[in-house]
């Protein structure tokens, strides 16, 4: 997982987004998690948290399918249909543990989590 994780700060790099930090953890509660992020220092003075919502659109038998990642605040409320309908997609459903296992090396129930600062300014209008 670590090696995912650099790849995506070296993508994010190279759009001139830096992280200001990271930090392996165990599963915890998103309260418990802003607690130690605070603690090591490393989080900004203010900060939003994320959610990583992962989709399967609907495909043919043969075909193989593709995930949608939608990265939003956590306070939004994703419309996997709005989604789905601007992409051109049909069907978007939460991806099963398959397709994470598949395309991640992980699923939903995860025990190791690794979290990632980045100083990024939020727009509501990205899609």
């Amino acid at each position: 997982m670590a090696s995912s994780i650099n790849n995506i700060i070296q993508k994010l790099d190279s759009l001139s987004i830096k992280p200001l930090g990271t930090l392996s953890h165990a599963e915890t509660s998103p309260a418990s998690w802003m607690e130690v992020l605070i603690a090591t220092g490393s989080a900004p003075v203010s900060f939003e948290r994320i959610k990583t919502l992962v989709y399967k659109p609907k495909t043919s038998k043969n075909a193989a399918p593709t995930p949608v990642i939608v990265i939003a605040r956590e306070q939004t409320e994703a419309n996997s249909g709005g989604i789905g309908k601007n992409l051109n997609l049909k069907d978007l459903r939460v991806a099963s543990d398959d397709l994470l296992t598949e395309f991640f090396s992980l699923d939903r129930n995860s025990r190791r989590w690794t979290t990632t600062v980045f100083s990024v300014p939020m727009s509501d209008e990205w899609i």
